[in-house]
């Protein structure tokens, strides 16, 4: 294992997750918990219109997997599109993906200011000739343009949120890649037994002494409650349903 790279949909619990494997002596995260914004665009913009990250993010990787010193921590969370892809690139890679209850997933969402972001970006890229974004689309979840208009937000978020659950047990599998889950609520609980879980013996050993950085909020898992309503998650949940059904 040279790199982890944390997967995932925005708002999942992937900054938590990188945060958290900060407390192993061994990582390295240059960026400090954070994201490199024009990477995380990049990644972002690339799986949204179905294509692959342009060569700079490439470089990017390359730079930082060759000078690294430990190992290297990732959390640009759209690579979950491009597991295959970085994969056969790049050697050492687990993929870790946080698995959180959609409706936690989605409350979340409602909280942080740019929720409807990637929905305007939508908008008007469909004024564009060239590029447009295509439906179905992986990252939205979405089936058409018009569900943008139509749906609302705690369902655009949801298909957004189920659309990537699917995208990772699609990729795991293939199992082409090194991709593993952790259990956000074991996660809130006790990080590193769901870390031993996940990792072997020997990753766990390379990764070092496990200091626990950052205490985790329990009350993470109940303010949906603040954030939804009963007809919102029963709506959530009928969504679920009929998606995983099909």
């Amino acid at each position: 294992m040279k790199s982890i790279f944390v997967i995932g949909t925005g708002r999942s619990g992937t900054h938590f997750t990188v945060r958290l494997l900060n407390g192993f002596a061994n990582a390295h995260d240059p960026l400090g918990g954070k994201e490199n914004e024009q990477i995380l665009m990049e990644i972002a913009k690339a799986a949204i219109h179905h294509r692959l990250p342009s060569p700079m993010v490439a470089d990017y990787y390359r730079d930082h997997l060759n000078a690294q010193a430990g190992i290297y921590l990732d959390q640009h969370h759209p690579n979950l599109f491009y597991v295959r892809h970085w994969a056969r690139m790049f050697e050492g890679i687990v993929f870790v993906y946080p698995r959180r209850p959609t409706y936690q997933i989605v409350a979340s969402m409602l909280r942080h200011g740019d929720v409807m972001s990637w929905y305007q970006y939508a908008q008007h890229w469909r004024q564009r000739w060239i590029d447009k974004i295509p439906y179905p689309n992986q990252f939205l979840g979405l089936a058409r343009f018009s569900d943008i208009a139509n749906l609302p937000t705690h369902l655009l978020c949801a298909h957004r949120v189920i659309a990537h659950r699917l995208a990772y047990e699609e990729a795991a599998k293939r199992a082409n890649a090194d991709l593993r889950s952790l259990d956000y609520v074991a996660l809130v609980d006790d990080p590193l037994v769901e870390f031993s879980r996940a990792f072997t013996a020997k990753e766990l050993e390379a990764l070092g002494k496990f200091t626990l950085l950052e205490r985790p909020k329990k009350d993470s898992l109940t303010k949906y409650c603040d954030i939804l309503d009963d007809r919102q998650l029963s709506e959530i949940e009928a969504l679920e349903r009929q998606i995983c059904d099909d």
